[in-house]
């Protein structure tokens, strides 16, 4: 069963102040059918938690009519309020800008027609599709909950809906690649199966309207989602290698962060594992093709005898000095950082200190840094 999450766009903005100078707006146009219990607007921010701030009161005629000069305290996204609760959102991007709203009191949502702001009216469009897109997933839903045996022809049905909505999401990215309007996409991903499309939107959001504070939230979001998917997935690419800090054969404590700015090979080997051993002689001739490209290698021994250990180092002729092991076997504290469950088990950083690849050896390993170092 496909399984997906969903929520609606909800513009949550930091309580932090970022100083930035007030933005003037004029904001005008007609609202048919305005709500009969009130007579004015209300522009609205919201500081996070669903702390709503009224910045703006705007009267409004009889006929719907409304148009005033608004100051408000930063470029950021507004929601436009309705005396009935009904509300569109509003991306205020310069210092003075000018954005007209027109639209239907009665289901001000999906008919009101936003001028002079292109980013609001690609929000809009993009907040309709979702909407649209979540009431079928709700019904799905729900006819599942009724008729649990029915699981798989709802997903056989389900999944043409799916695929249409993930088309129109990469398209929107596509064309709108740094606009505030991205936003609204960030709430259906799954960050387990989709991090990368939602790091590309954050990124996106960061280039265009990073002045913005619900952005600099976004952005704070993304680095606490960033490190929990890193927690569970510690060896994906781009994810940060976990310090190794263990004693040489002298005792001296070496780290894996002391080869910061090079390439790196994190070798997981032992002195009885006999297909590292018939490996080791690949990542000596590879050693001395790149060391003086800056390559080096991190061996960390899963032995328990140092004897053994010092002697397999000398007889298989391993000759860069970054060996270590806290000599406990399979409970070593850096297979179980890094999961290692069985051995030769190789982990190739970048000069970042970013994992690259993993289980790289033989063929792999060469042509891999073949393509690294261009030879």
């Amino acid at each position: 069963m496909i399984r997906l999450t969903f929520t609606l766009v909800s513009l949550l903005l930091t309580s932090i102040s970022f100083g930035q100078e007030e933005v003037k707006l004029k904001l005008s146009g007609q609202i048919f059918n305005f709500p009969a219990e009130g007579n004015q607007i209300e522009v609205v921010q919201n500081r996070g938690a669903e702390n709503d701030t009224v910045v703006s009161k705007i009267k409004v005629d009889k006929k719907g009519n409304f148009s005033s000069k608004v100051e408000l305290p930063e470029p950021d996204y507004y929601l436009l309020r309705l005396p009935d609760g009904q509300q569109l959102n509003l991306i205020v991007t310069g210092e003075e800008e000018e954005i007209k709203v027109y639209g239907d009191g009665k289901n001000i949502f999906f008919h009101a027609n936003i001028v002079g702001s292109e980013a609001s009216s690609k929000l809009l469009e993009l907040s309709r599709y979702n909407y649209e897109y979540k009431a079928k997933l709700d019904s799905a839903n729900q006819y599942l909950r009724a008729n649990p045996d029915k699981q798989k022809e709802v997903n056989q049905q389900f999944t043409p809906v799916y695929e249409a909505f993930k088309g129109y999401r990469q398209r929107f990215m596509n064309e709108n690649p740094t606009s505030p309007a991205l936003v609204g996409v960030l709430s259906t991903f799954n960050l387990e199966q989709e991090f990368a499309l939602y790091e590309k939107a954050v990124k996106g959001l960061k280039q265009g309207f990073g002045e913005s504070p619900t952005v600099h939230r976004v952005i704070e979001e993304y680095e606490q989602n960033k490190k929990k998917i890193e927690a569970n997935q510690p060896l994906s690419p781009g994810s940060e290698a976990k310090e190794i800090a263990l004693p040489n054969p002298e005792g001296e404590i070496m780290k894996l962060s002391d080869y910061r700015g090079n390439y790196v090979l994190i070798d997981f080997w032992a002195s009885w594992c006999g297909p590292c051993r018939k490996e080791n002689p690949n990542v000596v001739e590879l050693y001395k093709k790149y060391e003086k490209d800056g390559f080096e290698v991190f061996s960390v021994s899963l032995d328990k005898d140092k004897s053994r250990w010092v002697a397999a180092i000398e007889q298989d002729n391993l000759i860069w000095d970054g060996h270590v092991s806290d000599l406990k076997f399979w409970s070593s504290e850096a297979a179980r950082d890094y999961n290692v469950s069985s051995i030769p088990f190789t982990v190739l950083v970048n000069p970042e200190g970013e994992i690259v690849s993993t289980r790289l050896r033989g063929v792999q390993l060469e042509k891999t840094l073949e393509s690294i170092y261009g030879y």
